[in-house]
């Protein structure tokens, strides 16, 4: 992290540098000796990915769309059906 901050702390200081990195941001990059995770988060020009170094917070990288496949085991705790009525009940009912 401390290549990066160093970095980009030179970037917003030095109008020379920000003008090189524009023009040839690989370069200036390797000269740096920034790392490919980092080369990678600031060519993506994502902020978040950018700042995550610096907060500890990551960007989700897979999400689930869609349950996958249909579930091919029954339901392990199926909900047992009502229990009949007693005799008794059906007397009421007649």
């Amino acid at each position: 992290m401390s290549n990066l901050l160093h970095f980009l702390t030179e970037l917003a200081l030095e109008p020379q540098k920000q003008e090189a990195f524009i023009k040839f941001p690989e370069v200036v990059m390797d000269a740096a000796g920034l790392s490919k995770a980092y080369k990678t988060a600031l060519k993506s020009g994502d902020k978040t990915q950018i700042y995550a170094p610096f907060t500890g917070e990551y960007p989700q990288i897979s999400y689930w769309t869609s349950e996958p496949n249909p579930d091919p085991l029954p339901d392990p705790d199926p909900i047992p059906p009502p229990p009949p009525p007693a005799p008794k009940d059906l007397e009421n009912y007649g």
